[in-house]
């Protein structure tokens, strides 16, 4: 689904609002609207990702999907076999842990973001739920108790030098 439309017409409604406006005022409107596109993109694919999951609790034998490819998301619907869709176990949350949500962004290198929708993919689980859970996992891990601290056959440095 290509965003691209929605968040041009938002321009589009942003210069009509701002048509009797002097000039520094329709440029700083332009500038605003390039400048908090990212943040638009990210508030429509929640969007997306909210609706799907609605239609994936309210209709039985159907499991809706949200992906990224490259900065639009892609929906895909999946009937199931038999009524009820097979929920991993959650893990628990951590102590202290609050329901709020807190959004982050990560770059990461392409082939580990194709890795990472693999696997939430072979869990059965949209990316950012696989992600959640794996950053769970590793902060329940005791330093030098595995993953994702550390690994036998990588030593883990105890001094980190250098410039920053």
């Amino acid at each position: 689904m290509e965003l691209s439309p929605y968040l041009e017409r938002l321009g589009t409604d942003l210069e009509k609002v701002t048509a009797l406006a002097d000039d520094s005022t329709r440029e700083t409107a332009a500038r605003l609207i390039r400048a908090i596109e990212p943040s638009l993109r990210m508030a429509l694919v929640e969007a997306i990702s909210d609706a799907t999951a609605i239609v994936t609790a309210d209709l039985d034998n159907v499991v809706a999907v949200v992906r990224m490819e490259g900065a639009d998301p892609v929906i895909s619907v999946e009937r199931t076999a038999d009524a009820t869709v097979p929920v991993p176990p959650a893990t628990p949350p951590l102590p202290g842990e609050d329901d709020a949500d807190a959004r982050i962004t990560v770059r990461l290198p392409q082939s580990l973001k194709q890795r990472a929708e693999s696997r939430a993919l072979e869990a059965d689980q949209s990316l950012n739920t696989w992600i959640v859970q794996s950053i769970r996992r590793a902060a329940q891990s005791e330093p030098g108790q595995g993953f994702p601290f550390s690994s036998p056959s990588i030593p883990t440095p105890r001094r980190v030098t250098g410039w920053a």
